[in-house]
């Protein structure tokens, strides 16, 4: 092992050991569990930080960003085409996998070193058998860093950051560029349970990134880039972007709807409102059968909540089951509830046996203000799912 590299694995070891001596300070207290939009946006933490073409300061740690003007915009696509080769959503998804993509190498190298090889390297050509084995030694310095998490964190963060790019200049739009970064981010949750093992991945990960760039050399940039790198990881715990005790919930949810489903079915007064709704609709992608509209809890909130109409007490009093979503998006699982949207508050629909949405209880009709049993729950999961 070189000099240098001696002193990067020092450093490295060293920088993790002293963020796992700070979380001890704040073990006892209660973990912050993220919202998924603030989730997405703060893993691309390290290279938000970076300055892009179009890009005057940095895009921030909101999922979307936006050029400021149009000569700013064009100035970040023509960039993404020159330099990565992004045009439109195809060439993104392409790109953003074919240029950050050394998790992959690492699982090669992992599957070796425990003895289950992915492939024979008599299969691979003179060229490739010495690249593959240079680069498999390098990464065997930073095996007991890193672990099974291996370099993902950097191709997580990387990709991110193109995706947003993409959107900030048009390429893409705000609500592909959500999906995208969910997709990211759901390979994040599975995969890590704390920001300091997020961090130690990204770091190493930008080590071998450079090696591999410099044509798998370890040159003297190594160290400099490293050390950029982790003044920057220093700053996003600094400011509490990466808290030490904070992480998303696991078992980060994917909506049943696919996105060329979504169409645009409200009109003005509705549109950008929010409601909640189960994920036996969200996730699971059954029809809507049961609607209750409640006070609501914010300027935003539409105070429509929707059910698959199958959930049991166990399931209704767990709010892990509920997701608060645009109106437009839940209202796409059942187009047919967009008629019932202007009903007041206390007003409970129910689909009935004929599929058919009917009012079963509307506030001081008939001198009742809780009139109708509201029990919708024989029509859930025997109706055909909708998506999914």
């Amino acid at each position: 092992m070189t000099p240098q590299m001696e002193s990067i694995i020092q450093n490295i070891v060293a920088f993790k050991e002293a963020l796992i001596a700070k979380h001890q300070e704040v073990a006892d207290e209660p973990m912050e569990i993220l919202d998924e939009d603030t989730f997405c946006a703060v893993l691309s933490g390290l290279p938000s930080f970076r300055r892009l073409p179009g890009v005057p300061e940095h895009m921030g740690f909101e999922t979307v960003h936006h050029c400021d003007t149009p000569e700013n915009s064009e100035e970040l696509k023509n960039y993404l085409d020159n330099v990565f080769g992004i045009k439109d959503e195809e060439t993104l998804v392409q790109q953003k996998n074919e240029f950050f993509h050394i998790f992959n190498e690492y699982f090669d190298f992992a599957c070796e070193w425990d003895g289950h090889p992915n492939f024979s390297l008599d299969d691979l050509s003179e060229e490739g058998r010495q690249a593959y084995t240079v680069s498999r030694d390098f990464a065997m310095n930073l095996r007991d860093i890193v672990g099974q998490h291996g370099f993902l964190a950097w191709d997580i963060g990387e990709r991110i950051m193109l995706i947003r790019a993409a959107c900030a200049c048009g390429i893409i739009d705000d609500r592909t560029c959500i999906r995208l970064v969910i997709e990211e981010a759901k390979v994040a949750n599975e995969m890590f349970d704390n920001f300091i093992d997020y961090a130690t991945s990204a770091l190493c990960g930008c080590v071998y990134f450079m090696f591999v760039s410099m044509g798998r050399t370890e040159e003297e940039g190594l160290s400099g880039f490293l050390d950029i790198n982790m003044k920057i990881v220093s700053k996003l715990f600094e400011d509490d972007i990466w808290s030490l005790n904070a992480w998303c919930e696991k078992n980060y949810k994917q909506l049943a709807i696919r996105d060329e489903q979504i169409q645009d079915l409200l009109d003005d007064e509705h549109r950008n409102l929010t409601g909640i709704a189960a994920d036996r609709i969200l996730c699971d992608g059954y029809r809507i059968c049961v609607m209750l509209r409640e006070e609501p809890i914010g300027p935003d909130d539409s105070g429509w909540r929707f059910f698959a109409g199958d959930e049991d007490q166990d399931y209704l009093e767990n709010h892990r089951n509920f997701g608060s979503l645009d109106l437009n998006l839940i209202c796409n699982y059942s187009p047919d509830t967009v008629d019932f949207l202007d009903m007041p508050v206390g007003t409970l629909i129910v689909r009935n046996d004929d599929g058919n949405l009917v009012v079963t209880r509307i506030p001081g009709v008939n001198g009742s203000e809780d009139g109708g049993d509201g029990d919708g729950g024989d029509n859930g999961p025997d109706d055909p799912i909708a998506y999914g």
